[in-house]
Order: structure tokens, then sequence, then C-alpha cells
């Protein structure tokens, strides 16, 4: 029963630190969004305000994938589940 325990322990620190994590990074992006639009969405488009959207929301697109699929709706093995590896 220690072992469930301990892993209950950690899924629910990943899962904790995952929503932390998201919460700044939304807190960032709130932040600097007027700065954004004043600096990229308003001036003529070149291949660096391309660059500058792609790296900048591809993280944020990477960062809710991570959470979502490794993170807060990821359980590994649920305790009620009997494998047939385990016979």
């Amino acid at each position: 029963m220690l072992g469930l325990e301990e892993s209950l322990y950690a899924l629910d620190w990943n899962n904790n630190l995952a929503v932390v994590i998201i919460t700044l990074i939304c807190y960032d992006y709130i932040l600097q969004f007027e700065k954004e639009v004043a600096f990229v969405w308003e001036r003529q488009w070149s291949v660096m305000s391309y660059l500058y959207l792609v790296v900048r929301y591809f993280g944020i697109v990477l960062a809710m994938i991570c959470a979502i699929w490794g993170g807060l709706l990821y359980i590994p093995e649920a305790p009620y589940v009997i494998s047939s590896f385990h016979n």
C-alpha cells in the first residue's frame, strides 16, 4: 500500500506543478501582450515577425500539450485495473 500512496502523492505533485507552470506562462503572455501588439502586430510583417510569433506561440502550445498529455490527465496505471501481464 505504501507504493500506491507514494504514486498518488507524486501524481498530485505533478498535477499541482503543471497548474503552476501553466498559470505562470499565461500570466507572462498576458503581461507582454500589449507590448507584442505595439511592436509586432502593428509593424510591417517580415520574416522576423513570423519567426517571433512561431517561437512565442509554439512554446505555449507545447506547454499545454505536455501538461494535458503528460501531466494533468495522465495516470500511468490505475490501481484498480488488473493487468494480464501480472499473472
